[in-house]
């Protein structure tokens, strides 16, 4: 009886932050998530108003303008640590960027002048191979704030203005341009959505002059612009960058779908996604509302959204409302991420901590690993004043495809209660817990212990019984509370735990182990981390690491292929047990 009712007690306790995402004091809630910020090397240059591409496996800058709100010919790309600058043909201070089917990178308009002042008729290309430019056209209107969508035959859908007339025009593959038609409405940054092999529409929530666009309208390459039903309720959002299409992709080309998630507003400023599906508006449902606001007030969102299509995710970032970014140069960052294939798709928030020189960010990147890239931008509010930093949010430890019916956090939710039922009953019954195995030492190496420290291997020694009593309660105590996971665990934490000394605690497991505190430690840790590899194959090394207790990727390296004589990447997988579960990429 008392055996049913703590698993009962322990169950509920454990769904209880479930009900607690449905209501508070009527405003639905979702979960909310620490998120890691990392501050990578600055870029050569301060900048705003740049194009951002991952272009031969290199995070890629394009133009934009610097301190003083000077345009800048160049573009820089990232490669081992640090950014490398190049120069261009012309500058392209909002302008566009769209890479090619041919490899290649086409650029093109920005303002003429200073102070984001006119258009510019300018185009050019960028061999990320070589890191070369070369201009060779103009295009057949001056252009600032334009989109481009590639073709497969490498031609370019060219649209969208600042404060100029705007219309359609393609690049013909080779060194033309030419104009294709008028619009109904002319747009700034506008998406240009691929609904067919050859077809395309043209949508956008902000004129040439920065106004909102009321019209429920779509342009379209090939037809007449048509109706948006949809658009009449939720409208787009106002943007002044230009938009791929390809980082909000989520359909199959092969199969015909071509669907895309828009972020879209309504009236009461009420965030939510939209699906395009070839053409077709219909709304994403989710299981709460896109959040206004969170504990440290509301949340200001960027106008750019990505899709990672292996994790299928989307992700909606924002940040501190706008008047206290301006205020003090800092923010906090809000990644709202949506599992898009769940239904309704279920929504989390992720947040860091404050930062420095973030806020009003150019479109973000999205890396193969699947974390997110923020590259310069205005933290002050002044386009006078733009910065050089660059973040990298850690938003997805996954390489894997999300379960297309459970997101992640449910099937962490049902995992603690299992182990949490198991490790309840283990308790009651005196269970002893198995014996766990670590892999033999490679030849020749000798600073891991070959023997692991787990107290059923425990053997006596010349040292007397007390060194055996000793050490069977060293082993229980790093069992139990797995002590090993903490990176800057000291022999002295070890020693005030059991109330002995940090003398007898390195004697004791160099006359049973024959190692020292650290190699004793790092055993453990190497046995969690091959456990991680081996139950989790879909889990980044990076996160398996850090996981284990390991101060340092460097030092988790060199001591995995010391104990092992292989790396972690090649030891998961050679390691039978694991390529069963591999999943497909």
């Amino acid at each position: 009886m008392r055996l049913t009712t703590l698993i009962l007690l322990l169950g509920i306790a454990t769904l209880l932050p479930l009900a607690a995402l449905s209501q508070d004091n009527g405003v639905v809630q979702c979960p909310a998530v620490k998120l890691e910020a990392e501050r990578l090397p600055d870029m050569n240059l301060p900048r705003f108003g740049h194009t951002v591409l991952y272009l031969n496996g290199e995070p890629t800058v394009i133009g934009g303008h610097t301190t003083n709100f000077v345009p800048t010919p160049t573009l820089e790309y990232f490669k081992d640590g640090k950014w490398h600058l190049v120069d261009m043909a012309f500058t392209h201070d909002d302008g566009c960027a769209v890479e090619l089917s041919t490899g290649k990178v086409l650029i093109f308009g920005g303002h003429e002048k200073n102070l984001g002042i006119g258009q510019t008729f300018e185009a050019e290309f960028y061999d990320p191979k070589t890191h070369d430019c070369e201009g060779f056209a103009s295009t057949d209107t001056k252009r600032a704030m334009a989109s481009a969508m590639a073709m497969d035959d490498g031609r370019a859908i060219i649209a969208g203005n600042w404060y100029h007339k705007d219309d359609i025009e393609m690049y013909d593959g080779k060194v033309g341009f030419q104009h294709v038609k008028d619009v109904s409405i002319d747009r700034c940054s506008p998406y240009i959505l691929r609904i067919s092999k050859d077809d395309a529409i043209i949508i956008a929530g902000g004129d040439t002059t920065g106004q909102p666009i009321t019209l429920p309208v779509a342009d379209r390459l090939r037809g007449e612009p048509y109706h948006v039903p949809l658009l009449e309720t939720w409208r787009m959002l106002a943007g002044f960058m230009p938009y791929p299409s390809s980082s909000i992709f989520i359909g199959d080309e092969a199969k015909g779908d071509y669907s895309y998630l828009l972020p879209v507003k309504n009236d009461e400023g009420q965030m939510a996604i939209a699906r395009v599906t070839n053409g077709e508006f219909s709304l994403l449902q989710t299981d709460v509302p896109i959040p206004k606001a969170c504990q440290w007030g509301e949340i200001t969102y960027y106008l750019n959204f990505l899709v990672d299509r292996k994790c299928q995710r989307a992700y909606l970032l924002g940040m501190d409302a706008r008047a206290s970014v301006v205020a003090s140069g800092k923010a906090r960052i809000y990644v709202v991420a949506i599992d898009y294939v769940t239904t309704p798709a279920h929504v989390t928030l992720y947040y860091t901590d404050v930062l420095s020189d973030a806020g009003d960010a150019n479109p973000p990147l999205l890396t193969p690993d699947g974390d997110i890239m923020l590259v310069g931008g205005a933290p002050e509010g002044s386009y006078f004043k733009p910065t050089a930093a660059t973040w990298l949010l850690h938003v997805s430890p996954y390489d894997h495809k999300a379960s297309a019916r459970w997101p992640l956090w449910r099937w962490g939710v049902i995992l603690l209660v299992i182990a949490a039922l198991a490790a309840l009953l283990a308790l009651l019954l005196r269970k002893k817990k198995p014996a766990q195995e670590l892999v033999a030492v490679a030849p020749n190496e000798s600073h891991i212990a070959t023997v692991t420290p787990m107290e059923d291997e425990l053997e006596a020694s010349d040292d007397g019984a007390d060194n055996i009593e000793l050490m069977h309660r060293i082993c229980q105590l790093m069992e139990q509370q797995q002590l090993y996971l903490n990176p800057n665990l000291k022999l002295a934490d070890l020693a005030t735990a059991l109330g002995s000394n940090r003398s007898s605690i390195s004697n004791c497991i160099n006359s049973q182990r024959e190692c020292s505190f650290p190699q004793f430690v790092n055993a453990y840790r190497i046995a969690h981390a091959q456990e991680l590899l081996r139950n989790q194959p879909d889990l980044k090394v990076a996160h398996v690491w850090m996981n284990a207790g390991f101060s340092s990727e460097a030092s988790f390296y060199r001591i995995f292929k010391s104990a092992t004589g292989t790396t972690p990447t090649d030891w998961r997988d050679n390691n039978p047990s694991t390529q069963g579960n591999q999943l497909v990429k």
